[in-house]
């Protein structure tokens, strides 16, 4: 069954951590974090231009990306196709549905990997939104699960705008709110091994924080959004992955201190690194601070918040 007409597209937006905490190591070697997300402008886009499924497993599914471009295009020729994420998203979801397929994807690439962005995921998170959006097999909530397994920060890619991101951060909470903060991300480059950046916090089977200190921090976060201040919530908000990265890659201490003097209400790494995050409430502060960093980082974003965005974000070009 060919599935033809206009050509969906949606875009695959960034994500932000503005609070990080690595609480403990589970027996299945994952380790269970409490984070707030956030969802940026920054985004990929993704168009699905070829849609053919048998309504049986008995053919043999396949995928293709084809590249249109884009600031961090370069990644998808790195990358053998069988092995994006794109590619393993619409297999999983093919397999779920109990169909084979084949899907041609065209990419426009502009969030850049190991970032700590979740570009990856993003994208993964949009190829289901696309695919499911011309077969309507899952609901939202069958969507997420599917996007689990797939990757941690798939299924806060599939919801977006805020939200409070527990277990391995495949449960997603949304928050209600907004920040209207200029968001200037800054990546110089450094490739940060994720799971080092896990071992290196050496944690164990513990539990760091109770859940009545967690549930404080949450009410914290959702008053600070609901009002749309970042101000109540600035004191706590913190990334554990910070300490361990910033020792062994000092540069990336040295441009979140810059941002601060560069006059940012707030500035952290995102994920595991190596991204670091400015939020600036003037957008003169928040150009002069990209002009300023653009001297010596190989690359310097100006983005905002996606205060509204839902798992329905697909248009159709």
């Amino acid at each position: 069954m060919a599935m033809h007409g206009k050509m969906d597209s949606a875009r695959a937006y960034a994500k932000i951590n503005l609070h990080l905490e690595v609480l403990n190591k589970r027996n299945d070697g994952y380790h269970e974090i409490f984070s707030l997300m956030a969802a940026v402008g920054l985004h990929d886009l993704l168009k699905l231009e070829k849609l053919d499924v048998s309504s049986s497993r008995t053919g043999r599914s396949a995928v293709e990306i084809v590249s249109e471009g884009g600031s961090n295009a370069s990644l998808l020729d790195e990358i053998p196709q069988k092995d994006n994420i794109i590619t393993k998203a619409a297999l999983k979801y093919f397999d779920e549905a109990g169909i084979s397929g084949y899907a041609v994807f065209r990419v426009t690439k502009n969030i850049p990997s190991g970032a700590g962005m979740a570009g990856g995921s993003s994208d993964a998170a949009a190829a289901l939104k696309l695919i499911n959006r011309k077969l309507e097999r899952f609901d939202d909530n069958q969507l997420m699960n599917i996007g689990s397994g797939i990757g941690a920060d798939v299924p806060f890619c599939l919801c977006g705008g805020f939200a409070l991101c527990t277990g391995i951060g495949e449960k997603v909470s949304p928050i209600p709110g907004k920040l209207d903060h200029h968001v200037v991300i800054a990546n110089n480059g450094t490739h940060i091994n994720t799971a080092e950046a896990y071992r290196s916090l050496g944690r164990t089977a513990d539990q760091l924080r109770d859940t009545a200190s967690l549930r404080q921090y949450e009410l914290i976060m959702r008053n600070s959004l609901e009002s749309g201040s970042i101000g109540s919530m600035k004191d706590i908000l913190h990334n554990d992955f910070e300490e361990p990265v910033f020792r062994n890659h000092p540069g990336l201490k040295e441009i979140k201190d810059r941002f601060i003097s560069l006059g940012a209400a707030h500035s952290a790494m995102t994920g595991s690194g190596s991204s670091i995050v400015g939020l600036f409430d003037d957008k003169a502060k928040a150009v002069a601070a990209k002009q300023e960093l653009e001297k010596t980082v190989k690359q310097v974003i100006i983005t905002g918040f996606l205060n509204d965005e839902s798992i329905h974000d697909i248009q159709t070009i």
